[in-house]
């Protein structure tokens, strides 16, 4: 099965619709999602410091479909931490995406869009990184439903 590795702008973008929904639900449906520690601890910060912009309705909404997500994910810890990104606060994403050894990190931060994981001997050797427009145009195997489940 394809694992994958989404980042918060991505998962959080994905609670207003558009490309990064489709993205996120193409995730969820064809590949194992993958989440850390440290990558929950960004998207939680993340979405704290959202909360007053929009409001105590709509931050609500946004933690409870957070919560769905999490809780649909396989959570890892990571080894070795190594300076990768230019942004050392997005290496969390790649030490997720070494840890894991995943195909895919869907993102739409240039930093991490900046990363060529050819370049960097401790990502995985097919590690993609690719923005959600890019990830909906890739076709990827479905999951296969686990035995007993249809």
């Amino acid at each position: 099965m394809t694992r994958i590795v989404i980042d918060a702008n991505v998962l959080i973008s994905a609670a207003f619709g558009g490309t990064p929904l489709d993205a996120v639900s193409k995730a969820f449906s064809t590949c194992e999602v993958l989440l850390s520690p440290d990558v929950i601890k960004e998207i939680d910060g993340a979405i704290h410091r959202l909360s007053p912009k929009l409001g105590e309705e709509k931050a609500e909404f946004l933690l409870n479909l957070w919560r769905k997500l999490a809780s649909l994910c396989t959570i890892m810890e990571t080894g070795e931490k190594v300076s990768i990104c230019r942004d050392p606060k997005d290496d969390a994403y790649l030490h997720l995406c070494i840890a894991a050894k995943v195909e895919f990190l869907i993102t739409g931060d240039k930093d991490l869009l900046a990363v060529d994981p050819k370049r960097v001997a401790a990502l995985p050797d097919r590690l993609r990184i690719v923005t959600p427009r890019r990830f909906l145009e890739i076709d990827v195997p479905r999951k296969t439903p686990e035995p007993g489940r249809s």
